[in-house]
């Protein structure tokens, strides 16, 4: 029988250790310790508000969503919808909401023969404009932008756009549609024409978690 000396067995430990480690890094993880799908806890969205996109998070290949409604089928509040899109969100909106109040979403997430029920929390409240002055060279926009957050201008305007948000607002991201279709980003404190097209602003509110899209256009 062939001697085992103190060298292979240092190398066997060794070995074993090194696999008990891998075991215990992140990412390194069996399919049957994927986490479990989750969504955001809580949102807040204007009444009137365009689609927002929720995203599903640990979602796996695999994995559909077979149920996103408001609580009680209540529409009156907030409406919810599977995305067209994407396997992995969903859409909120308020558009046919006809009160204010705090309800909430139900999404069901099939997993083989699983099913997660997840819940998040939506407060809508009336609008408030986010904005704290916002000019387009001279001309003030701002007022067309206090109760509504689809501005209608009386009149093209052109010149730089200068907006400044209220405390906890920040501007995500700017663009202006043509008469084509064709998109074309913007930014803040540049030079920017009405008569191109509608202007598009994304501002958010990360403590409340809330998204919004604002927009100005000039009277047709």
């Amino acid at each position: 029988m062939k001697k085992i000396n103190k060298s292979s067995i240092l190398s066997l430990i060794c070995a074993a250790v090194m696999m008990f480690s891998l075991c215990l890094i992140p990412g390194v993880k069996s399919e049957a310790a994927a986490k479990a799908p989750t969504i955001d806890k809580s949102i807040v969205m204007f009444r009137n508000s365009y689609n927002r996109t929720i995203r599903i998070k640990n979602m796996k290949k695999g994995d559909v969503i077979t149920k996103a409604v408001p609580k009680g089928n209540d529409y009156s509040i907030v409406s919810a919808y599977t995305s067209d899109e994407r396997y992995n969100e969903i859409w909120v909106n308020t558009f046919n909401s006809s009160k204010s109040g705090t309800t909430k979403v139900l999404v069901n997430v099939k997993r083989g023969k699983k099913t997660y029920k997840l819940s998040m929390k939506v407060k809508v409240i009336s609008f408030v404009s986010p904005m704290q002055s916002a000019k387009i060279g001279k001309t003030n926009v701002k007022k067309a932008i206090t109760n509504t957050a689809d501005a209608l201008l009386k009149k093209n305007c052109s010149g730089k756009l200068t907006i400044k948000m209220k405390k906890g607002w920040t501007i995500t991201e700017i663009y202006q549609f043509g008469a084509t279709g064709k998109s074309m980003k913007l930014k803040n404190n540049k030079k920017v024409n009405t008569s191109k097209g509608r202007i598009f602003i994304t501002v958010k509110n990360k403590k409340a978690n809330q998204i919004e899209l604002l927009s100005l256009t000039a009277g047709y």
